[in-house]
């Protein structure tokens, strides 16, 4: 090793150390820092609107794909990628995925601890590395700048110059790249010395340099700086320099952020605190990294200053993106802050539970929320949790709201039936079943102006008015015991939803069903929704229902649906369909519905409102009612398995949707990256070609979708979704043209203004043996040789069979002589194998068959029963006091007591009973076609007669012997064999128990 070499690592090492120890201290200062923040501000009023302002963050960590977590410095470059320098290397991301580039996949490049970024004016990346200088990257190819001198730099900072020259600004001072790659230190002839140069910017036609011993301006290369700025600037330890929007200067220091306008008028902001970083966004908001690990964002009015949630000490790394998002680093990760058309309300804000099921806002502005751990009450910025439960302990699950004539609530639980609460939430009455209502799962509620109430649940649907309550099942026929959507139309017609179909019940109390499959084209109906018109829109798990004039329509995915079971339906007022999904919030035009019923469009453009959008999650709830509402302000509350979602059915950031830009990513040829350029031409015959693309989305990166076409191959766009990579293999010579598109959604391929696009030239140049002198050639003697193959081959066939018809006829005889020696060895080998299958599946003793055949019989009886929708019942059957009879009378009467019940179960069961010994002296009976009670009887029957059977031992004495049996019959409950045994086997131990000799089922 040189001596150089170590002098360099014994550096780097102590560099190193001193950074983990100052990341440490930080952290310290900031867990510090942050407490004393959040006991210092007060709490603001909770409203829909506060709740839907809160900026959406995301955030990506080393899981995601980052070298480290720890990130130093970002850029974007002018194709729009993001390139995040952390400490183990750079990374360029395209929304969705994260390409690294460190000294392991990029031969030759010490790219670790990156600690600068900057976009060249040609598309190009400039790398500012800890200890390796400066490595800049265009069209696939890294080079790494400057002589040996300017390869060793610890780079801080850089600033390309007009002159192709580039300034680099170090831990040992300030520094030029010429554009022939010598190295020039500017430093010391601008009188800087050696100290640390922490930013570079040019600004009114010179270079500004941040220093920890201040502001410094250069006006040409050579001259000597000057000290710059108001007094406090010339002396503060800069951090970083930004321009703002209109031309003035943003400067983040130790003593806070001095803002210089363009006027020159100064603002110092955060006095006497450190700042890491400022940056000023296209809305006139100021960003700022603080020294205590938090991202403030000030208001443009610089009325209110808000931290933001981001974990970890948030670094210097700060940039606002083409699409106005700011990128924040720190100790644990890359945030991206967003402006979002949802919001989430979640136990941080005072819910009891994030698992939401219902919400319902009552007359005087309350909102319900009803969530697995009870019910709150959100009014006047603030969340009341209701206490529901009749004993001291756990709230029950709320599964439904309505709203009672009074201003109150009706509540229906989980476990605790209905309750009735006045606005206050405190309760007035309780529904159990005393009054006929059950106490588990009422899913749906509905209150009539009369004072009626309907409850739909899992017993079916109940309604109560005075102390009377009627109930309805499949004899009234409903189609499905489950009720789980409830809903009065103009005509005062209810409409039910079901788990197998829905049902109308008119004012005259006439029941019409219309099941699953026999008059309503899906299995679930989730919620109902009706218009001016009397078009009945039904959510269900086959997609959006219309009814209209007596006939259904189905929009599901065949017709761009991106989820078919939906939950919930809104109306916005303003044209469009809400319908609440397990993959988010979908927005429907009803205008495209109309264009599709009309044939003009193929497929419905639909919106989806994710958690790129600011939703607590993707996953909505339902099968409760009501999934969702529409605020008096217009807002849709959404109920999720994260928290309650908040939407502005607006979506006011999609009123400025653009067409995502589209880049070519790589370029693939047989697994060979190739360099990156719009045409390319390739000798030989290229077996796979691989194209990678990505449509640089940042807002909704998993919202964009993709096509492509190969001009001169495909003869119509491909439709690749989500895939970021085009493949083709063994393609033809020739020339061709790769077009890609990309959009995000709702797609809408129509509009050109959305879409953006790239494409790439091909010439595929053929091999020589693809060029016509040589396949002429290679025709010709092809023909020579199969001529002269076929002459050869036909002499020696000739030959070859006159000595097959000899050795055929020899051969003819013995074969004949051999089949019917195997003829004979089979027949006695199928016998066999019926005698061992016979006895593997019986038992030798009793001559039922054993659980080896039970087992697969009952599997398939069961099968049958559930898909025949027939009767069937199981039962364990147990010999009583079997052991006493053993040690009373010896092993050859048990045996004996085995045969002779075997006798009994052959004779009493009939032949479409089936019985096996199960084990010991356990025995399995099936009866298949038997409800509860016929084959209560069957089985006492059986009982009876083994009671009635005696034997007698060696010495005359008489042996009596009883059996007790279990039974199960198949419910809603009991579907599987598992469950079925189970349940048999405990009733046999409960007859075992209640004195034997009995049958219990």
């Amino acid at each position: 090793m040189e001596q150089g070499d170590r002098r360099h690592d014994i550096r780097d090492g102590a560099y190193a150390l001193c950074r983990r120890l100052g990341v440490g201290l930080c952290l310290l200062l900031a867990l510090c820092c942050a407490s004393v923040v959040a006991r210092a501000e007060p709490a603001a009023p909770l409203t829909e609107r506060a709740v839907l302002e809160r900026p959406v963050i995301a955030r990506w960590t080393m899981q995601e794909g980052l070298p480290h977590n720890l990130v130093h410095a970002l850029a974007q470059d002018r194709d729009g990628m993001i390139w995040v320098g952390t400490w183990e290397g750079v990374a360029r991301f395209d929304g969705r995925a994260f390409t690294v580039f460190d000294r392991q996949n990029t031969p030759g490049m010490e790219l670790s601890g990156v600690f600068a970024l900057l976009a060249d004016a040609d598309g190009g990346m400039l790398v500012g590395t800890a200890y390796d200088g400066v490595f800049r990257y265009a069209a696939g190819r890294w080079e790494h700048l400057g002589d040996a001198r300017a390869q060793r730099l610890r780079v801080t900072a850089m600033l390309r110059d007009a002159d192709g020259g580039l300034w680099v600004g170090s831990e040992d001072g300030l520094f030029r790249i010429e554009a022939d790659g010598h190295l020039v230190d500017a430093g010391a002839a601008a009188g800087l010395g050696r100290t640390r140069i922490a930013a570079l910017l040019r600004y009114r036609d010179a270079v500004l340099v941040g220093t920890p011993q201040g502001l410094f301006r250069l006006t040409a290369h050579g001259t000597r700086a000057q000290r710059w700025g108001a007094a406090a600037m010339r002396t503060a330890s800069i951090r970083r320099l930004a321009p703002d929007c209109h031309g003035g200067l943003l400067a983040a220091s130790d003593e806070g952020v001095f803002w210089l306008g363009a006027d020159d008028s100064l603002q110092w902001l955060r006095r006497g605190q450190r700042v890491d970083a400022a940056l000023q966004d296209r809305d006139g908001h100021l960003w700022m990294s603080l020294s205590s690990g938090q991202l403030l964002r000030r208001a443009g009015n610089g009325a209110s200053d808000e931290v933001l949630s981001i974990s970890g000490v948030v670094s210097p790394a700060l940039i606002e993106d083409h699409e106005g998002l700011v990128w924040a680093g720190s100790t644990e990760g890359l945030f991206r802050v967003a402006k979002g058309d949802a919001g989430g309300l979640t136990r941080q804000d005072g819910l009891g539970s994030d698992y939401v099921r219902v919400v319902q806002q009552n007359a005087d502005g309350a909102i319900w929320i009803g969530h697995a751990a009870g019910l709150d009450r959100w009014q006047g910025g603030r969340i009341h949790a209701v206490r529901l439960s009749e004993r001291a302990g756990r709230d029950p699950s709320v599964l439904a709201l309505a709203a009672a004539r009074d201003g109150g609530m009706w509540v229906g639980t989980y476990d605790q039936g209905v309750l009735l609460l006045s606005a206050d939430g405190s309760i007035r009455q309780r529904l159990g079943v005393a009054a006929g209502v059950p106490r588990s799962m009422v899913r749906a509620l509905l209150a009539d102006a009369d004072g009626g109430l309907w409850i739909g649940g899992n017993e079916g649907l109940l309604y109560r008015k005075g102390d009377r309550t009627r109930a309805y099942g499949s004899a009234d026929g409903l189609p499905g015991r489950q009720v789980q959507a409830l809903y009065r139309d103009r005509a005062g017609v209810l409409w039910i939803g079901t788990s197998q179909g829905i049902a109308t019940l008119a004012a005259d109390g006439t029941l019409r069903a219309r099941p699953s499959g026999h008059g309503f084209p899906a299995q679930n109906a989730f919620d109902f929704l009706e218009d001016a018109d009397g078009t009945m829109w039904v959510a269900s798990d086959r997609g959006l229902l219309r009814l209209r004039g007596g006939q259904w329509r189905i929009y599901d995915h065949s017709v761009g649906l991106p989820r078919d079971k939906l939950f919930r339906l809104l109306d916005d007022g303003n044209g469009n369909l809400w319908a609440n999904s397990n993959r988010g919030v979908l927005r429907i035009a009803r205008a495209r519905l109309a264009e599709l019923d009309a044939g003009q469009r193929s497929t419905l453009a639909v919106d989806v409102v994710d958690r790129s959008d600011g939703m607590p999650s993707v996953q909505g709830n339902g099968s409760t009612a009501p999934a969702g509402w529409r605020s008096r302000d217009g807002i849709l509350l959404i109920p999720t398995s994260a928290g309650l979602g908040l939407i502005d059915p607006a979506l006011p950031s999609r009123r400025d949707v653009r067409a995502p830009p589209l880049v070519i990513s790589h370029v693939q040829v047989d697994g060979v990256a190739q360099p990156l350029r719009g045409e390319y031409r390739l000798h030989g015959g290229v077996a796979r070609l691989a194209v990678g693309y990505a449509g640089l989305s940042f807002r909704s990166p998993d919202k964009v979708r993709y096509r492509y076409r190969l001009q001169g191959f495909d003869r119509q766009w491909v439709d690749a979704g989500s895939n970021e990579e085009a493949v083709y293999t063994n393609l033809p010579s020739g020339s061709y043209r790769l077009d890609v598109q990309a959009m995000t959604s709702p797609l809408d391929w129509s509009r050109s203004e959305r879409i953006g696009s790239a494409s790439l030239q091909l010439q595929l140049v053929p091999p020589f043996w693809e060029r016509w002198p040589f396949v002429v050639l290679v025709a010709l003697c092809a023909t020579g040789l199969i001529l002269w193959w076929y002459r050869g081959r036909s002499h020696r066939y000739r030959r070859r069979q006159r000595r097959l018809n000899t050795i055929i006829a020899e051969r003819t005889h013995e074969l004949k002589a051999k089949n019917l020696a195997l003829k004979l060895a089979n027949l006695e080998r199928e016998d066999l194998v019926r005698k061992l299958a016979y006895q593997a599946g019986h038992d030798a003793l009793t001559g039922l068959p054993n659980r080896r055949t039970g087992d697969p019989y009952l599997n398939a009886a069961l099968e049958r029963a559930l898909s025949t929708r027939t009767p069937l019942c199981v039962a364990l059957l147990d010999i009583d006091h079997f052991k006493k009879i053993n040690d009373a009378h010896g092993h050859e009467i048990g045996d004996e007591v085995l045969r002779r019940v075997g006798e009994a179960l052959r004779a009493s069961l009939g032949e479409q009973a089936f019985a096996a010994r199960h084990g010991g002296e356990e025995f399995l009976l099936v009866l298949p076609g038997l409800d509860q009670e016929p084959a209560r009887a069957r089985l006492d029957a059986l009982r009876v007669r083994i009671a009635d059977l005696v034997l007698y031992d060696d010495d005359g004495r008489a042996v009596r012997f009883t059996a007790s049996i279990g039974f199960a019959c198949v419910s809603p409950a009991l579907r599987t064999r598992r469950d079925l045994l189970v349940k048999a086997d405990k009733l046999l131990y409960q007859a075992k128990r209640e004195g034997r000799d009995r049958v219990v089922g």
